[in-house]
């Protein structure tokens, strides 16, 4: 069975202040409003300016990443699996 992966993020950025990101296989849906992951996994900060993201990670470490799209993000997130 395919693991639900689950991203609720709080900044701006994105369409709405408050959003959640849920994954499963290679399908993606956005939603307005903030779901809570069933298990937390991670917490991060993710700056994105220009072609450039920054990432500060729990689960990760640092991160740099490189965007082939110019955008400019403030966001604050909860990564995890599952839906409450």
């Amino acid at each position: 069975m395919m693991e639900t992966r689950v991203y609720s993020e709080i900044g701006f950025g994105n369409d709405t202040f408050l959003s959640t990101e849920i994954e499963k296989g290679k399908t993606e849906i956005r939603k307005k409003g903030f779901i809570l992951p069933k298990m937390i996994r991670e917490f991060y900060l993710r700056i994105w300016i220009n072609y450039t993201v920054l990432i500060i990670s729990t689960r990760d470490g640092l991160k740099l990443k490189k965007k082939d799209k110019i955008r400019y993000k403030l966001i604050f997130g909860i990564g995890g699996s599952g839906l409450k």
